[in-house]
């Protein structure tokens, strides 16, 4: 169904966005039934309603959890419904769901006429996002919408107290600042645990502090595991599609993961992102890795006993050859996408559209959302970020864009959930202590042979040297 338009200026007139004024289009009362991870980031569309009531659109939200998300989606396509107009998802999940024909393709609707309203500018996306995550064999499946990179946090002014760079100087023999080497992380973590009743930068304590904190819970904590994997060169499979996981590289980065939980808190390996956020905003660590909506939250009073103390650095990387190599990974992140069954896939399209691009710079500078920023535009208009003062916005963006440039991308061949639940599995078995490191690892090389072997060799190789084509084009590898 072809949508009837506003007259022109009446379009101009009704919605404003982060860089200028984006014309809507009508629909005849259509329902658009969309798919995400219940929570802050499906607030968008609720925030701008009122844009979509004026262009004829309902939405009707269907929520999933966080970590159930690929299995409600996988039933649903599988089935073969219809029941869901436009998903947000995963972009690790691409290639299963492109693969699969699962997705339409957009590149129809981005270049309709008039541009205002269909084209969703994706030359300005940051090529990582626009490269790996949002295309498959060639076409676009999936628009932006939140743009995940971790980074490194710390408590800028312990770093910068007088008596604790001292100490440090003395104990370390080295000057205190943030970790740029993952054996540096354990030696600054190890230097700022303190008991109940000790003394830190002059105050005396009132209840334990600790060094460091780690993503523990099972789901996500391939993620802190792929940081030391990646910085020390690591690559998930060689050419020939052989896993590269349990390399002896593989093994001394989760050894190191598994070193730091002496320095964390006692029950971090219950940590998902809420309980690892609230122990950084709640100044119980001197410093964190985490997802880059944290920092937006650092400066918000209302969520953080920190504000204006927080510093943003590049995660720690591994010394190869001489040289220090960061690699910071990007897990998660979320993308948008029409599914092929779908009822309505032009109106879903452009709430897509709209979302990405027309309201994203709004969008990834609130606090209300986990989103992050992923376009050009998101680096250069600070508008709508809220930070003390706009050193610190800077700051922030910088570090942002620092790791991403050094970003080491979620697989996203098909089979990637399958690949990445086993790491996930085996992470967590060495972080508890029911493993070693090297025979977990050796685990996970074991399960991907398995997996590749049942998904068929001979496509999963071709798959992955189209994901290395990707991953280079995005400037991610040489």
């Amino acid at each position: 169904m072809k949508p009837r338009l506003f007259p022109l200026w009446l379009a101009l007139l009704a919605t404003s966005v982060g860089t200028g004024f984006a014309q809507l289009p009508h629909f005849d009362n259509v329902t658009v039934t969309v798919i995400g991870d219940a929570g802050q980031n499906m607030e968008t569309l609720n925030r701008y309603k009122d844009d979509f009531t004026q262009a004829g659109i309902t939405i009707k939200q269907v929520g999933a959890t966080f970590t159930g998300l690929y299995d409600k989606l996988k039933t649903s396509f599988v089935a073969g419904s219809n029941e869901y107009d436009m998903v947000i998802f995963y972009p690790s999940y691409i290639g299963d769901f492109a693969g699969n024909g699962y997705l339409a393709p957009l590149d129809e609707y981005m270049k309709k006429t008039p541009a205002s309203i269909w084209d969703p500018n994706m030359a300005e996306v940051e090529p990582p996002f626009r490269e790996i995550y949002c295309k498959w064999a060639g076409k676009t499946y999936a628009l932006p919408y939140d743009g995940d990179v971790l980074l490194l946090y710390y408590r800028k002014d312990l770093f910068e107290n007088p008596e604790e760079k001292a100490a440090f100087q003395k104990k370390y023999n080295r000057e205190l600042a943030p970790p740029t080497t993952w054996k540096e992380w354990l030696q600054t973590a190890e230097f700022f645990t303190r008991k109940q009743g000790d003394t830190l930068a002059g105050q005396k304590l009132d209840h334990p502090f600790y060094g460091a904190g780690e993503y523990g819970a099972r789901g996500f904590s391939y993620g802190w595991f792929l940081a030391r994997f990646a910085g020390a060169g690591g690559i998930y499979f060689d050419e020939n599609m052989n896993p590269e996981i349990n390399t002896p590289a593989a093994v001394d980065g989760l050894q190191n993961m598994v070193d730091s939980l002496k320095f964390c808190p006692p029950d971090v390996l219950s940590y998902g992102y809420e309980e690892l956020k609230n122990a950084f905003l709640n100044g119980d660590l001197a410093m964190v890795v985490q997802w880059s909506d944290v920092g937006k939250k650092t400066a918000d009073p209302q969520l953080s006993k920190i504000v204006g103390k927080a510093g943003f650095a590049l995660v720690p990387g591994t010394e190869v050859n001489g040289q220090v190599q960061h690699k910071a990974p990007m897990p998660v992140g979320r993308v948008l996408a029409v599914p092929a069954n779908s009822k309505n896939k032009e109106a879903a399209y452009w709430v897509a559209k709209h979302l990405s691009l027309d309201k994203s710079s709004i969008t990834v500078g609130a606090n209300w959302n986990g989103q992050d920023p992923y376009r050009i535009s998101h680096f250069t208009d600070t508008s709508h970020y809220k930070f003390p003062d706009e050193a610190s916005v800077k700051g922030y963006l910088a570090a942002v864009e620092a790791n991403l440039k050094n970003g080491f991308p979620d697989l996203n061949i098909p089979g990637a959930a399958q690949y990445i639940d086993a790491l996930d599995v085996a992470v967590t078995k060495a972080l508890s202590g029911e493993a070693d490191p090297k025979s977990a690892l050796d685990g996970v090389a074991s399960d991907w042979k398995g997996i590749t072997d049942r998904l068929g060799a001979d496509n999963q190789k071709k798959f992955w040297d189209d994901a290395l084509t990707s991953y280079r084009a995005a400037g991610l590898l040489k």
